[in-house]
């Protein structure tokens, strides 16, 4: 009896790990990360940084956490045909293998908000890219009061 029930049971749970080596192995990295210092009362900053998907398949990136915020999002800056700007929810980026995306200021950023505590400049804060299986890429972003040079 054991063994008619825990036959189909092991392969279940076998096919689930296999399942799950797939999606795993997509190798993301987190590079020239940082979040703009903000004002003590601030209840939100932003963060920025590039994602490289040095893996095989595809990534889907779908959204972000932090340790020092209540709520953590992907967000896009477009212009509208009358110059003027609009932030808005960014659902996803989808990285094929050897893609890279950047967050940048002035363009698609994360953001931060309902900081329970503000991060100091000088400070590192870790930062969680969340992706559509589950996985979370983390970084720690050093906290700056404006955008590292490039040199």
């Amino acid at each position: 009896m054991l063994n008619r029930f825990c036959k189909p049971v092991c392969q279940g749970v076998a096919l689930a790990v296999a399942l799950c080596a797939g999606v795993a192995s997509a190798d993301v990295r987190i590079s020239d990360g940082w979040l703009r210092a903000v004002p003590p009362v601030s209840p939100t900053m932003a963060g920025y940084l590039t994602v490289t998907n040095e893996g095989d398949t595809s990534v889907n990136i779908t959204g972000a956490r932090s340790e020092i915020a209540g709520h953590a999002m992907l967000h896009s800056m477009k212009t509208l045909d009358d110059g003027t700007r609009k932030m808005g929810h960014l659902h996803h980026v989808m990285l094929a293998p050897g893609e890279s995306f950047s967050f940048l200021p002035g363009g698609d950023h994360l953001m931060l908000m309902k900081l329970q505590r503000v991060p100091q400049p000088g400070e590192s804060v870790t930062v969680c890219l969340t992706q559509a299986e589950g996985e979370a890429i983390c970084a720690g972003l050093p906290v700056l009061r404006e955008a590292p040079s490039d040199s």
